[in-house]
């Protein structure tokens, strides 16, 4: 298996570890989608680029618009907690979209 995808398996797993305890009940479809990826990570059996490329494409499902992945920010009136949230899942959510545009 290739280092993208070893890497995308560690950063999954976080990413829907943190919208399971903090995303709102809209956050429902992007954690259900997490959750195929991931067993698509585990079972498929193809070359690194044609997974990168599922992947690619089910993941830019997770943001159609407003209440996307994208969009998705952690809110508390807590300005220290917002930011303990908010700063590590920002920097998740950049590390996977690196991961799935890099050219390796």
């Amino acid at each position: 298996m290739g280092n993208r995808i070893e890497n995308l398996k560690e950063q999954y797993p976080r990413l829907l570890a943190t919208l399971e305890k903090y995303g709102p009940v809209e956050m429902s479809t992007q954690i259900r989608t997490i959750k195929e990826i991931l067993i698509y990570l585990d079972t498929a059996n193809e070359s690194e680029n044609v997974m990168i490329k599922q992947v690619f494409e089910t993941h830019k499902s997770m943001s159609p618009g407003k209440s996307g992945l994208a969009e998705f920010h952690f809110w508390d009136n807590d300005f220290e907690k917002r930011s303990r949230v908010n700063k590590p899942l920002g920097e998740l959510k950049q590390e996977i979209w690196d991961i799935l545009v890099s050219e390796e």
